[in-house]
């Protein structure tokens, strides 16, 4: 057995909890949870938040609004799992919940007991920037004692792999 084969034996299974969506910097985030699943022979477990809707309207319209969220969060999650496997040889679990951002992130992680830590894009420059690290922060740090691994959204492929 090769010494790097017997590091990543060594090393205890770490399973990234990726907070995922449409925009850049998650899917730079997920890159990065991939590499570092690679090296430490861990898992990747996606995770996709869809808003309720946050007004009043007939019952057979919001349930037809709220499977397309589903729908598109599933396509969402099936694309990026299939560009994770072809990129990086990694299956990553997904999972889709319905609910506030931040507290569907604390739920999934309380729920795993796999998840060892959470990995969250982080953009430049837009309005509300930080709101949802910093509650997050404090959240993890009084009920879940897991660490969460902030991605900047502009890292190239060769900064991500410096960090590996």
């Amino acid at each position: 057995m090769s010494s790097q084969t017997q590091a990543k034996t060594m090393v205890k299974s770490t399973k990234f909890l990726v907070c995922v969506d449409g925009r850049e910097e998650s899917k730079i985030a997920l890159r990065l949870a991939c590499m570092k699943a690679n090296a430490r022979g861990s898992r990747v477990c996606m995770l996709h938040v869809i808003q309720p809707a946050d007004f009043q309207t007939l019952g057979a319209i919001a349930d037809r609004m709220r499977e397309e969220r589903k729908a598109e969060g599933n396509q969402l999650l099936s694309t990026l799992a299939e560009e994770a496997f072809a990129t990086y040889g990694i299956r990553p679990d997904m999972v889709l919940r319905e609910g506030s951002t931040g507290d569907e992130i604390i739920a999934a992680a309380f729920e795993d007991p796999d998840v060892n830590m959470i990995a969250l894009g982080v953009a430049q420059h837009t309005a509300g920037r930080g709101k949802l690290t910093a509650w997050l922060a404090s959240q993890l740090g009084s009920k879940l004692y897991v660490p969460l691994l902030m991605v900047p959204g502009n890292l190239t492929d060769q900064q991500l792999q410096s960090i590996v």
